[in-house]
Order: structure tokens, then sequence, then C-alpha cells
């Protein structure tokens, strides 16, 4: 029976509705596997972890398979519009059809779980039958414990490290570290984004090659330099595949990847910046055009997860004449005029704006340029 969108909505909001939370052990994902025949080992997996760049990296990765026609499955998170975006194989993202059908087996016979870890098996359950060759498999959080550790990948890859998720996390770069080196696995190579003492010492006490990927450019569609040495990063982990070098520097050409320096049109940025490292690579993208470009006019509008460091905005932003919040539908999301009382403080002024408003600004103002940054959910709504 063809899935309606009723249907598909009513199975969301219980694939949404979770009593669980996450609770630092593999065991309920480990159970999970167990009871629908470890869908995880019918497909070579390769690990994606750190703090920023696991989604360049994966995206990366995935596009090189599709180039050299590859059936290849990609998870990753988050979604920016659909909870789909996150389950992806070489022809196209999981139907509605199709997530129904994994969403109820899930809810209906292993319901203990939560919601990572029902996205989780959802991804291994859909590759398996769309018989997927190879899956991209990208760590939501930490590492030790995410739901994805329980592959056994043929390669692993961990990009460059950075204070986020400290709520689940930890406070150090050390003990984060701590969290991500969980991924390396006995035997199996890794692909370091630089020397790393902690991570190397535990990679030779699990006997696991180590790759430091060479200082030579690699060329990418997607934008700043920050994501050349993603490109080097997802080049070393195929090079040791097999994959041509010709297919490789090809596809990296044509990486999709929303959301990430994106130009939705040629006056408005959009960056998922929203940790330390994220924000000063944008700072830095941003002082290189006001540079070239000296009569640019920007005006800089954004919005954070509730819990998150706005200090950290005011911090690393100049003041300039135009500051917006943008007030936005999702939940997780600051509350808009909390937010302006906090930015005020430091910067004397800030606006409150709809997506809707801001799309319209835009377009009556083609000679300043609109920096939305922040929150993935943020910026799903403005490409709603």
């Amino acid at each position: 029976m063809k899935t309606t969108p009723s249907t598909y909505n009513e199975i969301l909001g219980k694939f949404f509705q979770v009593e669980k939370v996450w609770d630092y052990s593999l065991k309920n994902t480990e159970d999970a596997c167990r009871f629908f025949w470890n869908p995880e080992k019918s497909f070579r997996s390769i690990h994606i972890a750190w703090t920023n760049g696991k989604g360049s990296v994966s995206k990366m990765i995935f596009q090189i398979l599709k180039d050299a026609r590859k059936n290849v499955g990609i998870y990753t998170s988050p979604h920016l519009i659909d909870i789909r975006e996150r389950f992806e194989t070489e022809q196209w993202q999981i139907s509605e059809e199709d997530f129904v059908k994994y969403a109820t087996m899930i809810i209906e016979y292993w319901g203990n779980l939560s919601y990572f870890e029902r996205c989780t098996i959802l991804a291994f359950l859909y590759f398996r039958d769309q018989k997927s060759e190879f899956g991209v498999i990208e760590v939501w959080l930490g590492g030790r414990f995410d739901a994805t550790n329980v592959i056994t990948p043929i390669i692993s890859a961990i990009t460059s490290i950075g204070y986020d998720h400290m709520e689940f996390l930890w406070d150090t770069l050390e003990q984060i570290a701590s969290e991500k080196w969980g991924i390396i696995k006995p035997w199996v190579p890794v692909v370091l984004y630089d020397h790393n003492p902690t991570l190397e010492q535990i990679a030779h006490h699990q006997n696991s090659p180590i790759i430091i990927p060479e200082i030579e450019k690699r060329t990418t569609n997607l934008l700043w330099h920050h994501q050349q040495s993603n490109a080097r990063i997802a080049y070393e982990v195929w090079k040791r595949i097999g994959i041509d070098e010709a297919t490789i520097e090809q596809a990296l050409l044509h990486v999709h990847h929303p959301g990430r320096m994106q130009y939705l049109y040629p006056n408005l940025l959009i960056d998922g910046a929203h940790n330390e490292e994220g924000l000063r690579m944008l700072r830095e993208y941003l002082q290189t055009l006001i540079q070239n470009q000296k009569d640019i006019d920007l005006v800089y509008c954004f919005n954070l997860k509730a819990w998150k460091n706005t200090q950290l905005v005011t911090d690393i932003f100049p003041l300039v004449s135009e500051w917006h919040i943008i007030k936005g539908e999702n939940p997780l999301l600051s509350d808009a005029e909390s937010l302006k009382t906090e930015i005020v403080e430091q910067w004397k002024t800030a606006h409150i704006i709809t997506p809707q408003e801001l799309l319209l600004k835009r377009k009556n103002h083609q000679n300043k340029l609109f920096v939305v940054f922040g929150s993935l959910y943020l910026l799903g709504e403005l490409l709603k």
C-alpha cells in the first residue's frame, strides 16, 4: 500500500518519541543489531569522527564512491529539512515508503532505543536491503559510545579536533580526544587530520596503521582552505582502498554538502558554523572578502541551539552596523528575545527577524552580503 503524507508524518512522530536518552553504552545498539541479524556486517564500512569536518569528509568519500560506480550508502547527521537526508545511497535518499517500513520495524520490535540509536539501526537495515557494497558512517558525537561504533570498518578517519557537544562529552581537548579515539579498532588503518600524540599512541597500542595526509593541495568545489584539508583526508582514505586518482580528483570537484559556506544567492551566504573552530574559519573567510572587496557591506544573521555559548560569537566577530537574530520555529533554537538580550549587552544593537523577512530583505538590498550562520537547524528553515 502506498504511503500517504499522513502515514509518514504519523510514523515520524512516533520515531521521535523516545524515553531513553544517551547512556554511554553500546549494549542496546549491539542487542538491536543481533535482533535484526547484524545488518552492519553486510557492507564494508568507513568510519568518520571528530568535531569539525567529519560531515564534509563523509560527503567527499561518498562522492568518490559514486563516481567510481560503487553501490554505496551514507549515514550522516543532522539533517537540514527532512530526516530522510540522513539515509542516502548512490541513487537518492531513502523514500518515505522505505522510511515508514524500517521505522515501524524498529518501533514495534525493538523499542528501547534512543533517537540516534534508532536512526543508526535504520541506516544499517536500509543499506543492507539496498545491497550497498560500502557504507560511509559518520559519528554523531563522541566515538567510544556512539551508536555507530558497533561497526568494524575497513578504514577510519579522524578529522580536526575542537570544542563541541561538551554537554555530552568533556571540557578539555584531551578529554574530548579520549572519547573520539574509541573508533580506532585493532589492525584497522586510521587517517588522522594531523599529528596527535594521544591518538598516535592509542593507534600503536591497537596495531592500527597511522596515515597522516600529505601536504599536497587537493582541490574541491567546497569553499575555503579547511575543505582542502578535508579533501586530503578523503584522498588518503580512497588511495588505500584502490580508487584511481583521476576518479578521486574529479569527484572532489562536485561534492554536494548544503549549508557549509554555501551561497544561496550572490548576496546570501549560509554556513553551519556554531563552535569556536567553525566560527573562526568563517571570520577568516569574510576578512579575506573584505580585503579583496573594500566596499563590501556585511549583515550578520544567526541563531544557535539553546544551550550553545553565545559569548563565542561576540568574542570572535567584530561589531558591524547590522546584526540580526533569526527567529526560527525549531524548538531546539534559542529564544530570539533572550538571545537579543545577551547580544545587546555586547553589541548595543541587534534586530529580530524571521527567515521570510530575511529573504525579502536580501532581495531588496542587493548591495549587501547577508551572512547567515549558527545551527544547521536554522539553515534548514532557510532552505525549505
